[in-house]
């Protein structure tokens, strides 16, 4: 593939990228808003609003960020030699993936339990007293969240730590499998001459 075909590619994943990000914003925004301003008037009545739609919209948005990750990573950065600015532009994405998957995305997932499903008052179900020894015990939704929330990070934390594996074996296998270039006592590489 053509280097052109492929910033082609990226470029136009980026442009696809942005469109779903901001549909997804726009769903998240307006499925948001309340029903009513402080005057007691209806606002945008046929807007139809919920947590489903705005969760929806908020995991469009996602999406759209993923895709334009994908296609800058394609299009400035895969198979590509490394240099200073192409390491600098890699870490800034590898920051932006982990600040979503390890702030933005729990802290909505914190906001959606304690705010629209309301699940920090409300008990889930309660335990059958014959199982344990007749005692009354109730599991509440928050408990519910709070091992979401914990099971999120941890499995998150563990495909982060398998994925730099994985990614550092690649590497090595690159690297070994590249041809091997001398290197003259001054760091040049040496290039045979024509007699």
């Amino acid at each position: 593939m053509t280097e052109q075909r492929r910033k082609l590619i990226g470029i136009g994943g980026l442009v696809v990228g942005s469109l779903v990000v901001a549909a997804g914003l726009t769903v998240a925004h307006f499925t948001n808003l309340p029903t009513e301003d402080v005057l007691g008037n209806e606002v945008l009545p046929s807007i139809p609003r919920g947590w489903q739609l705005y969760t929806l919209g908020q995991l469009t948005a996602v999406a759209g960020t993923q895709i334009m990750v994908v296609a800058a990573v394609y299009a400035w950065l895969w198979e590509k030699p490394l240099t200073w600015v192409r390491a600098g532009v890699a870490s800034l994405i590898a920051w932006y993936q982990l600040i979503l998957y390890f702030g933005i995305i729990p802290s909505e997932m914190l906001n959606l339990a304690q705010g629209p499903l309301e699940w920090t008052s409300r008990t889930a179900f309660t335990i059958p007293a014959w199982l344990v020894l007749n005692n009354d015990v109730s599991v509440s939704w928050l408990t519910i969240k709070d091992a979401l929330v914990a099971g999120y990070y941890t499995n998150a934390f563990i495909v982060l730590i398998v994925g730099v594996y994985m990614a550092q074996e690649w590497i090595k296998k690159r690297a070994d499998a590249a041809p091997v270039v001398e290197i003259s006592t001054w760091g040049r590489p040496m290039r045979k001459g024509s007699a």
